[in-house]
């Protein structure tokens, strides 16, 4: 396999404050590769965020800070570059969707200008070229009339078409890497659909990479090639899209597709994980999981887990990985606790 396009290692972003020191990120490590889409899942405070940011360096300071690990981009450290020489990645080579487009757009300009203003900084162009490339995106993205809505401001616009501006604007410079964090966000199911739609069709046809942030396991299915699933700041599972619904290794994991509604089931039997991800500047000791586990041990609750291999690459932070992965413990099924 080519070198990863984006490699973090051991990443940690650490928030200083009042309360003490919160671990939001402590310790995650994944890769992507050009045209791959990586999809990090978890719940809401798991870190996923928090890491996205960090890569672009846009954590606030203070009180963020990354404190330790590396973000490598084509063999570049992030981590360690200037704020101008970052200012020349972000949005060049790695852009981002974020999840709220009527407040990541600026309501005092038109949708087009905020457009043309990522063109004229990173390609050196003119305005007019710059336009004409905006009213381009604005058609790639499936906008109608583009001549029309580039002089249109955001609140003239409604949710789903914000947010296919949000995706012009962050593709118009061609990026290698488009961070999607929680892209649909707020919209209905339909426009939700066509986003998602839309992303596939750019990424097939620019062959970007995509790091997808999302709750939605079903997203994940149907888009992803690799899962980043993440706990309480570090990441307990990392694997294949197949191996992370069929072979999955980490309880975690098992209680996220569990909690997920069937077709058919009686309303009495969805499941659901018991409560809450922990107070990331008071993580408990040993495995972070292990006060809402089923198949928690002794062990467990002293030791933090190392990061364990299984098939050569599915990656589990769990002490009880050999027993699910041999069948003999089913964690959050009917053979719960046996073992």
């Amino acid at each position: 396999m080519s070198e990863p396009l984006l490699k973090l290692e051991n990443l940690q972003t650490h928030f200083f404050t009042d309360d003490g020191v919160v671990r939001a990120v402590d310790g995650v490590s994944y890769e992507i590769h050009a045209g791959e889409t990586l999809a990090v899942v978890g719940e809401s405070g798991s870190g996923k965020s928090v890491t996205a940011l960090s890569i672009l360096n846009l954590v606030p300071s203070p009180p963020g800070r990354i404190v330790g690990g590396r973000i490598l981009f084509k063999g570049r450290d992030l981590a360690s570059l200037s704020p101008a020489e970052m200012r020349a990645i972000r949005g060049k080579e790695i852009s981002m969707i974020f999840q709220e487009p009527m407040t990541s757009l600026n309501p005092v300009y038109s949708c087009g200008e905020q457009i043309i203003e990522t063109v004229v900084l990173h390609e050196q162009v003119g305005r007019r070229q710059a336009r004409i490339r905006a009213i381009e995106m604005l058609k790639l993205v499936g906008i109608p009339l583009p001549e029309q809505r580039v002089d249109e401001y955001p609140h003239q616009m409604s949710g789903g078409m914000r947010q296919r501006v949000m995706i012009a604007m962050a593709l118009a410079c061609r990026p290698s890497i488009l961070i999607a964090d929680e892209p649909t966000t707020a919209l209905d199911v339909t426009i939700q659909a066509q986003i998602l739609e839309l992303l596939n069709r750019l990424q097939r046809e620019l062959g970007m990479a995509v790091l997808l942030i999302t709750h939605d396991l079903g997203v994940v299915a149907e888009t992803a090639d690799r899962v980043a699933v993440m706990y309480a700041g570090q990441v307990v599972e990392y694997c294949d899209v197949d191996a992370a619904f069929k072979r999955t290794l980490h309880p975690y994991t098992s209680g996220l597709l569990a909690s997920l509604p069937r077709l058919g089931a009686p309303r009495d039997a969805l499941r659901v994980i018991p409560g809450n991800v922990p107070n990331p500047a008071r993580f408990p000791a040993g495995c972070r999981f292990h006060p809402r586990c089923p198949v928690v041990e002794d062990r467990c609750r002293a030791q933090e887990p190392p990061i364990l291999t299984f098939d050569g690459d599915h990656h589990t932070r769990c002490w009880r990985a050999d027993a699910i992965a041999g069948g003999t413990l089913i964690p959050f099924g009917e053979e719960s606790g046996r073992g």
